[in-house]
């Protein structure tokens, strides 16, 4: 199974449109089909106010993310005009005149045999040089200190927690996304943790991203979700 998360900046105005593109969709009667054409199994979508504007994050799962991108742009059905209307008068992007966002995942954590929970996921762009930071802790994470970013997300009540770099035409962004039975509780918990590893690993965030993750990030709105119920053809 194929995943990703990504960013879409709402362009000034626009704010009101991704809840009510997701309404729309919720209720129309071909976003499953839309769903399998494309090999998707799970899609949420969140949105946060920042400094720089409205930033929507999507996360999906998918059979494949490349033919998921695919079908946004080939697909005739309603839904995906739809989608590529909204994309375009909303974030400015035509879906058509670009490729899929290149994309590496720095971050994985899925607790053996949990359910699956309420999610979040948020987008920052990173510092001009820094990815590289992130791509440490992608070492740490999964090398020496693999036990101990499992027990930070444990500890906190984290579940599922990835992360990915994409490469934008505004610079390189990372697009988070963790579940939790409460995960705006996680949240706060991971801003208050103080262990050893829990303070290296903001600060090593905190240096690639300007951002001080002991304080919890601000609210997060979840403008769309969709689980597919049928089968890809």
């Amino acid at each position: 199974m194929d995943s990703l998360a990504f960013p879409s900046p709402v362009l000034p105005g626009k704010e009101a449109a991704p809840a009510e593109m997701g309404a729309k969709l919720a209720e129309h009667p071909g976003l499953q089909d839309f769903l399998a054409a494309g090999t998707l199994s799970l899609v949420r979508v969140y949105q946060m106010t920042t400094p720089m504007g409205d930033i929507v994050t999507t996360y999906e799962e998918a059979d494949s993310v490349e033919r998921s991108f695919q079908n946004q742009i080939d697909d005739p059905s309603e839904v995906a005009q739809l989608l590529r209307e909204f994309v375009k008068d909303t974030h400015g992007i035509d879906l058509s005149a670009q490729p899929p966002p290149e994309a590496e995942q720095w971050l994985e954590y899925s607790e053996p045999n949990s359910q699956r929970h309420p999610g979040i996921a948020f987008s920052a762009p990173i510092q001009p040089g820094k990815a590289g930071v992130l791509r440490a802790l992608t070492g740490e994470t999964t090398g020496p200190r693999k036990a101990e970013w499992e027990a930070l997300n444990r500890e906190n009540g984290v579940t599922l927690h990835r992360a990915y770099i994409i490469s934008t035409p505004m610079g390189d962004f990372t697009s988070v996304y963790f579940e939790a039975p409460d995960p705006i509780e996680a949240n706060r918990r991971f801003a208050a943790d103080a262990s050893d590893f829990a303070t290296h690993f903001k600060s090593q965030v905190a240096d690639a991203l300007g951002i001080d993750f002991s304080d919890p990030l601000p609210p997060i709105r979840t403008v769309f979700e969709a689980v597919r119920t049928t089968e890809a053809a």
